[in-house]
């Protein structure tokens, strides 16, 4: 059956290329906490505009509201209440923004949730990377991980929203191992924890 046996090699090319589509999958283009995220950024370019006296009419308004951080909706809008504060309050007519944003950390960290479903998938990826690199029991790496404190946890896992997450947990899984596994994690956080705040300079 001559044109059975001429389809073979097209077949094998499609499966070929179907193997190669599920194995790179395509990055999702809506998360569920989309729109909340949109909302609580909008509440944070107000703030910034409110710190410049500036309203409405600031003139990064829109580049602000069109920014998408990686922050959770729940972190974001308190660090929007800890900012506004602690810059307000500040008694220098140059306030270190650095470190009011560490102390605002430190205060909003404790009462984020670490223990949110949505924190699943980033502490699953990052012990099975731990095995992989390691040899670090799953077990052993979930463990040590739940001793943690709290802040620690969320500070991992839940101050990142879905898109932030997504990223983390991707590089968890598809990074190379390194000599410093310590730095290999971390890099695989740091452009996530680096788009947490848009700031407009």
């Amino acid at each position: 059956m001559p044109a059975l046996r001429s389809l073979a090699l097209p077949i094998a090319v499609a499966a070929s290329m179907l193997g190669l589509l599920s194995a790179c999958p395509q990055r999702p283009t809506n998360f569920p906490d989309r729109d909340g995220v949109i909302a609580a950024q909008a509440e944070w370019c107000a703030a910034l505009a409110k710190l410049k006296r500036a309203g409405s009419s600031w003139e990064h308004m829109n580049a602000c509201k069109a920014a998408f951080p990686t922050a959770s909706p729940t972190y974001l809008r308190a660090m929007t209440s800890c900012f506004s504060r602690r810059m307000e309050a500040a008694t220098e007519s140059s306030p270190d923004r650095s470190q009011i944003i560490l102390e605002c950390n430190d205060e909003v960290a404790v009462n984020i949730n670490p223990d949110d479903p949505a924190a699943k998938a980033v502490l699953e990826a990052r012990c099975a990377r731990m095995q992989r690199c390691e040899n670090v029991p799953v077990a052993a790496c979930k463990s040590a991980f739940s001793k943690l404190e709290a802040a620690q946890r969320a500070m991992f896992t839940t101050i990142y929203n879905a898109s932030g997450r997504y990223e983390i947990v991707d590089c968890l899984e598809t990074a190379s191992c390194t000599d410093n596994e310590e730095a290999g994690r971390q890099a695989c956080y740091q452009p996530a924890s680096d788009a947490l705040l848009w700031f407009p300079d």
